[in-house]
């Protein structure tokens, strides 16, 4: 097999480590300022201020989310990442497998694709109507 190149690497590692105590300030140092980022369900997030301000509104909504890395490979200039997001819903939380798949540039992600299952989150919602509100808010764009 071969060896995953050191630039990927380091990025994994800086990105296990912003996801342990995450803030829209921690994760965005892992963007490129040019990035596109594509998630479930809505549309292309492009540019490092726009991801700012969707992590700041996804941070205002569920404060303390975190992450924890599983692993991560890379193929063909791909770097993937599979880790586990804890969102704080229920006694325990609620955790789901996440998989970002980024492509770099200068060691920033200029593309970051994440892939996470939706429903889980919508069916855990349903039983939290505390987090209705703020669910809305989120999905707007409210939180000023």
């Amino acid at each position: 097999m071969q060896q995953m190149p050191q630039i990927e690497q380091d990025f994994a590692r800086r990105f296990a480590e912003a996801f342990k105590r995450p803030s829209p300030e921690r994760l965005i140092q892992l963007l490129h300022p040019d990035v596109v980022q594509y998630q479930p369900h809505t549309p292309p997030i492009r540019g490092r201020e726009a991801a700012f301000r969707e992590f700041d509104r996804l941070f205002r909504w569920l404060p303390d989310i975190r992450g924890e890395v599983q692993r991560f490979y890379s193929r063909d200039g791909m770097l993937f990442i599979e880790w586990k997001m804890r969102l704080p819903i229920g006694k325990k939380g609620l955790f789901i497998g996440v998989v970002d798949r980024f492509r770099l540039r200068d060691g920033l992600g200029i593309e970051r694709a994440i892939s996470f299952s939706r429903t889980r989150l919508m069916r855990s919602l349903i039983f939290h109507p505390r987090l209705w509100l703020g669910y809305i808010k989120y999905q707007l764009g409210c939180f000023a």
